[in-house]
């Protein structure tokens, strides 16, 4: 099946696309050799260290960035498996738009994911493909911020991602039931019916997951995820916090055998603050996911990413930490 990472993972992830941006200026510069003539070093023409060009309290976030998403989750009564542990790290090429008013539109295109598992119970592993997450719709998140300067508060909604299923409402709708049909191949291209569809266009309904252990089999899920991004501007090319809400669930459309139809794989946060967190760094309009990879010693033929302080967008040592 290629390369492959745990479902649970998977059902987390919230993926989608990015392009590139600038925030406008001044034609004058000033003593501190930006474009607005006052030496606060934005490029605004004030004096309060924000880059509110043009009255916008968001211009100054406006543009490319890289993201590190990191979370551990703790799923409960996995298919054959029961409850596992497991963990993500994921890089994201992200575009940052705003309205004029302070309104950002946050749009973020994977580039590369990492996982770390407990054991299951009995040795068993549940995986999916690679593959799948070329087959993403984007994941767009909204914030309000009040400037751009160091400190300025950077919270998102709450975002829900759907896999494998098209749902009008995508908050509110329950999740397609159990048809026990391992062959639908209905695209999730189409108008909302409330139903599975075949998220990674291998000829399955859901997304396919593979079991391997004790009992080997196929898993065809539709799957929801939800999150939130709660930080602060760091500095005028760093944005970081914490990751809140993290919840998913699931309901398995078929199997490949009867036995592995059984229900299952809510997951919520570890319960450790450390184990879940966002960094964005500033990149040049017109990155894309080379550029954010160079900040990384993490490359896709290693299973887990050693860590590079010197490296802004490396990973902490998050998984050392004992919360118990």
């Amino acid at each position: 099946m290629g390369r492959e990472i745990p479902v649970i993972l998977v059902a987390l992830l919230l993926a989608p696309a990015a392009g590139c941006g600038g925030s406008g200026g001044g034609d004058d510069t000033g003593a501190d050799g930006d474009a607005d003539g006052d030496a606060d070093g934005d490029a605004d023409g004030d004096s309060d260290g924000d880059s509110d060009t043009g009255g916008d309290p968001g211009a100054g976030l406006v543009g490319a960035w890289g993201e590190l998403l990191a979370q551990a989750v703790i799923a409960t009564d996995v298919p054959i498996v029961g409850d596992q542990w497991s963990a993500t790290r994921s890089w994201q090429i992200v575009d940052i738009a705003s309205d004029g008013a302070g309104n950002l539109t946050v749009t973020e295109t994977p580039c590369m994911t990492k996982v770390k598992m407990g054991s299951g119970s009995m040795g068993t592993q549940v995986t999916v493909s690679y593959d799948m997450l070329e087959h993403l719709d984007p994941v767009v998140r909204h914030a309000t911020v009040a400037g751009s300067g160091p400190g300025t508060p950077f919270a998102t909604d709450l975002v829900y991602a759907v896999r494998g299923a098209n749902l009008c409402d995508p908050v509110n709708d329950p999740l397609p039931p159990a048809t026990g049909n391992p062959d639908d191949s209905t695209t999730c291209d189409q108008a909302c019916t409330g139903l599975s569809c075949d998220q990674d266009v291998d000829g399955h309904p859901g997304v396919t997951t593979s079991v391997s252990g004790v009992l080997t089999c196929e898993i065809y899920a539709a799957m929801r995820s939800w999150s939130r991004l709660a930080g602060a501007v760091a500095d005028a090319d760093t944005i970081a916090g914490s990751i809140e809400d993290v919840g998913s669930d699931q309901v398995v459309v078929a199997a490949s055998v009867n036995v592995c139809e059984q229900q299952g794989a809510d997951a919520s946060d570890d319960g450790c603050p450390q184990h879940r967190y966002f960094k964005l760094v500033r990149l040049a309009a017109g990155a894309g996911c080379a550029e954010v990879l160079a900040l990384t010693d993490c490359d896709e033929n290693e299973a887990i990413c050693d860590t590079n302080e010197t490296l802004p967008l490396d990973p902490n040592n998050d998984l050392e930490t004992d919360c118990n």
